[in-house]
This record gives structure tokens, C-alpha cells and sequence, in this order.
């Protein structure tokens, strides 16, 4: 069931600017004005937009007095706001800030955990990898390479921006960006070892054997959480 809500009394959620690029095209704009809303906003108890940033703005920019919106207050709304983009077709760089979102949110869950006492989960790169490919509705193959393009952009702007113009495919700039950051090593020399920490999941470059859990950063705030709380070695406080 839907309401009719003045557009502007509603506003975009925070995070969708930070995923998403939800400009105006004419073809949108010439759709609502012929054919109205068809498919409801979805907006929280504070009306506040979880879906349809781009039907408000064209709203707006239409003068429409009235939009019709379903309203939904859920728990986890980032999640809320990826799910229903799951099906809208989406740049590359839209699926790298999508999972950018995702890392935090394991890794978040993770210290979560560790803080409570209870043991941290392997969050090893790969895993956390196919879990967000599988709620993204994408490869995971094609997940790494965007990862992989969008952290090294700062080395590579131009091919990036030969991707976000849709000049290149992705697989062709993942090889470009690959090519031009990969250093040809000295004979004799090591490859370095990374090694991620599995509660903030930072990498690090350690040298073997790698005999960590978490990195020191969290394991300072772990020891001092612990005292914070009175906890002993045990986890049992004293």
C-alpha cells in the first residue's frame, strides 16, 4: 500500500550519493512526465528515500505537487538501499562503491565480535569476495577486477576514466591497470607476502611465517577494551 507524499518534504539517504549517480537523463525525465510514478518510492518513517532518488528528482524538477511512496523502517537500512538496487543497471564504479560498502560492513561486524569476546571469523579476502558477488548479482571474477581497478586509480586515472566513459570494457582496463602498477622483479628477488587482518581487514607486508590473527592497531584496542571493561586474559571479568 502506497501514500501520497509532497516531494519536497522527502530527501535522498545520506549513503546513496556515495554509491550511486543518480543524474537525470532526458529519456527518465520524458517517462515520468507521460506516464507519471509507476513504481512507488520507498521511504522510512522520516521520510527519508531508501529507493527512487531519481524519480523524486524528476519530480522535482517536473513540479509534481504529490509522488506516491511505501513506507519502510528497516533494521539495516545501507543493506536495505543495496538490495533494492540489486536489478538496476549499474557502472563499475556504482559495484566498487557497492562493495566498499560490504567490506566495511563485515569488517565491522567482525570487531564487533572480537570486542565481545567471542572468536573473529575468517573474513580472508576471498570469501568475503563471493558473499558480496552473490548479493550484488555479479561474478565475482568481475567483482575483484573493478575492486582492483578503482584501489589503484590514484596510479591509473587515465584508464579509469577511459572506463567510466564505457570506452574500455573492464576486463580491458583490470589488464591495463595490472600492466602499468606491476613492477618487473630483479632476479632473486621475493615476492612480498600480504597478509590481512581478519578484524579490519587491512593488508599488511609482513615476512613469513606470518603468525598473527589481528594486526597490532586492533589488537591494541582489544587490549584496551578489555581493561575498559575489567576483563582479565580470560575474558571473565575480575
Amino acid at each position: 500500500m502506497s501514500v501520497q507524499v509532497d516531494p519536497k518534504e522527502l530527501k535522498p539517504h545520506p549513503k546513496n550519493a556515495e554509491i550511486y549517480d543518480d543524474r537525470l537523463d532526458q529519456d527518465f525525465e520524458d517517462s515520468i512526465s507521460e506516464n507519471g510514478i509507476l513504481e512507488p518510492l520507498v521511504v522510512n518513517s522520516q521520510n527519508v528515500i531508501l529507493s527512487g532518488v531519481r524519480r523524486w528528482r524528476a519530480a522535482l524538477k517536473l513540479g509534481m505537487d504529490k509522488v506516491p511512496c511505501r513506507i519502510e523502517d528497516p533494521e539495516d537500512e545501507v543493506k536495505a538501499i543495496l538490495e533494492y538496487n540489486r536489478y538496476r543497471q549499474k557502472t563499475p564504479r556504482e559495484f566498487y562503491n557497492e562493495y566498499r560498502l560490504i567490506k566495511e560492513r563485515e569488517a565491522l561486524k567482525a570487531e564487533e565480535r572480537m570486542f565481545s569476546g567471542t572468536s573473529v571469523p575468517n573474513l580472508e579476502q576471498g570469501r568475503v569476495l563471493k558473499q558480496a558477488a552473490k548479493e550484488l548479482e555479479v561474478s565475482s571474477g568481475k567483482l575483484h577486477q573493478i575492486d582492483f581497478i578503482y584501489r589503484h586509480e590514484g596510479q591509473a586515472e587515465d584508464i579509469v576514466k577511459r572506463l567510466n566513459r564505457e570506452e574500455i570494457p573492464v576486463y580491458k582496463a583490470y589488464e591495463e591497470v595490472k600492466k602499468r602498477i606491476e613492477t618487473p622483479k630483479t632476479e632473486g628477488e621475493k615476492e612480498p607476502k600480504t597478509w590481512k587482518c581478519g578484524a579490519c581487514l587491512q593488508e599488511f607486508e609482513v615476512e613469513e611465517p606470518v603468525n598473527l590473527t589481528i594486526c597490532p592497531y586492533c589488537e591494541m584496542e582489544f587490549i584496551n577494551w578489555k581493561a575498559e571493561k575489567g576483563l582479565g586474559d580470560s575474558g571473565k571479568q575480575g
